[in-house]
């Protein structure tokens, strides 16, 4: 497995030595990870016509999987982001993937695939126009618990939450849990980590919410 870890990170140094569009990857984070291989998203000018193509690493199977790219946003992407799958699969090409900003606390991008022109789509993440959130937002629809090691959410108010994202202060995701419609508890292991303050990611359809709390073990 290393092997093939090793011959496929020298691949994709070669080709954006090759290529004119300088090459950038981001980690990729989603709750289905069994392997021990960091998922990876690759940005690839693999054409050489000076435009990216977007290329995944399925770590699994140690098989690329590559799409053409169309690029509709004016944000660059750079390697201190990262990305976590929000829905779907990227084989199924029903994929919604959204790109943060660690030191923003933002999403910045939204990577999708249309099957209508057969391309993956980069665009700036929009939360349809809304006021980007407070933490005090946040506390209108949720209410956290320390119970023990977990950490127990409840829904205060109705909101349509999709995914529900922890992440350190830094904006690295630890886990994640999606498809989470309907759900009105939320909860999460906290025994693998230190005491210190922690960011809560609520991803629903017209919005996303950041809610900060304290973990003591």
């Amino acid at each position: 497995m290393k092997l093939l870890k090793l011959i496929f990170v020298i691949f994709c140094i070669s080709i954006s030595i090759l290529n004119a569009k300088e090459a950038i990857s981001i980690p990729l984070f989603n709750r289905d990870e069994s392997c021990n291989i960091e998922p990876r998203i690759f940005f690839i000018d693999i054409n050489n016509d000076n435009a990216w193509d977007i290329l995944f690493f399925d770590k699994c199977s140690s098989k690329p999987i590559a799409y053409s790219l169309l690029v509709k946003s004016l944000n660059e992407i750079n390697v201190n982001q990262n990305a976590y799958l929000s829905q779907g699969s990227i084989e199924a090409k029903n994929f919604i993937i959204l790109i943060n900003d660690p030191k923003s606390s933002r999403y910045t991008h939204k990577l999708y695939y249309d099957n209508q022109i057969s391309k993956a789509v980069l665009e700036d993440y929009s939360d349809n126009g809304s006021v980007p959130s407070s933490y005090e937002e946040a506390d209108n629809y949720f209410y956290t618990q320390q119970m023990g090691t977990t950490l127990l959410i409840t829904k205060k108010a109705e909101i349509d939450v999709q995914s529900v994202l922890l992440c350190s202060l830094d904006g690295r995701i630890i886990s994640n849990l999606q498809n989470v419609d309907g759900w009105s508890q939320f909860s999460f292991d906290m025994s693998l980590e230190p005491s210190g303050i922690y960011l809560l990611r609520f991803i629903a359809r017209d919005r996303a919410l950041t809610k900060r709390f304290i973990y003591i073990r």
